[in-house]
């Protein structure tokens, strides 16, 4: 199963590393994603393909599993999107 989403959703939010929310937690419309520290890339993920990998975590402790394409791994930023109902 691919870690990465089908399409990105049309609005987001960074998440709040105070909100202790997992991704189980997230709704059915909500989108996982991540914009790396270094360089800004943003990417949407597939929440299936996540659960799978690492289990139901908290998206906080997401930050240093993300992995962008320019090697980085900390500070990242855990997006969440909402797609259009």
């Amino acid at each position: 199963m691919r870690l990465k989403a089908p399409f990105p959703p049309t609005t987001y939010i960074e998440h709040d590393p105070a909100m202790y929310t997992t991704i189980k937690g997230l709704k059915e419309w909500e989108v996982l994603g991540a914009r790396c520290s270094a360089c800004g890339r943003t990417g949407w993920l597939n929440k299936d393909a996540v659960l799978e990998r690492w289990g139901d975590q908290y998206l906080m402790n997401l930050r240093s599993r993300f992995r962008c394409d320019c090697g980085n791994r900390t500070d990242n930023v855990v997006l969440i999107g909402r797609l259009p109902r």
